[in-house]
């Protein structure tokens, strides 16, 4: 009894099926668009559901809604200018996003496409992956945040020890004013010369630790800046 051969490389339709199958259990679906001013839909896996929320036949032919609806604002013009510079360099690319979900809210995904040219060079379809991901943009965004709040929390700290600093520098004064007038007073001042030179030390002290206050607030943000 003959073995059955394997086939090495799967028929087309075969094919579909695999990738259909990966893109469902890596929460993901494969999509094909027009080049035309509405980007669409010519074709979408079924998974598409299980990104968006919402079933194929809603994108199909833009019947109910577009791929690119489903792009948060803030993320617009980011997602276009990567699509846009790969498509002149006739490159692929990929983009983390984040698109708004029918039930889960906003979600970050990340694409892989690239478009398909005739013979004379001319843009056919934009077509691609997309699946789910906590991606290295959301990663970066996430970044950027915390370090916005850290630059906002240390820039109060700067303030406020600028603030002791000229605190000090006006108690340095009176204190010197003090000791002079002691001086002055000779024995009857003694006392006060006294005061005045722990007050002198005080301000000495103070004024110390709050100049190594900045450089240690200073050197955090330049830390986070480097990350």
């Amino acid at each position: 009894m003959l073995a059955t051969p394997i086939q090495d490389t799967p028929a087309p339709d075969d094919e579909l099926s695999i990738f259909q199958s990966i893109t469902g259990r890596m929460q993901g679906f494969l999509y094909r668009q027009l080049n035309d001013a509405d980007f669409t839909v010519i074709y979408a896996t079924a998974s598409i559901r299980n990104v968006t929320g919402y079933p194929r036949e809603d994108f199909l032919g833009n019947a109910v809604r577009t791929l690119p609806s489903l792009t948060e604002p803030d993320d617009e013009v980011y997602v276009l200018d990567i699509v846009q510079d790969a498509l002149r360099k006739r490159e692929p690319w990929t983009v983390d996003y984040r698109i708004k979900t029918a039930k889960r809210g906003s979600l970050w995904v990340r694409e892989m496409g690239g478009g398909v040219f005739d013979e004379n060079g001319e843009l056919l379809f934009l077509e691609g992956l997309v699946i789910e991901v906590q991606g290295e943009r959301a990663a970066r965004l996430a970044s950027e945040k915390r370090l916005r709040a850290i630059t906002g929390a240390t820039g109060t700290i700067l303030e406020d020890v600028d603030d002791i600093l000229r605190a000090i520098r006006a108690l340095s004064i009176l204190s010197f004013n003090a000791r002079v007038e002691a001086a002055r007073a000779g024995n009857t001042g003694r006392g006060f010369a006294v005061v005045a030179a722990e007050m002198k030390r005080l301000a000495d002290d103070t004024d110390k630790l709050a100049k190594q206050i900045s450089t240690h607030v200073n050197a955090v943000r330049h830390v986070m800046e480097d990350k």
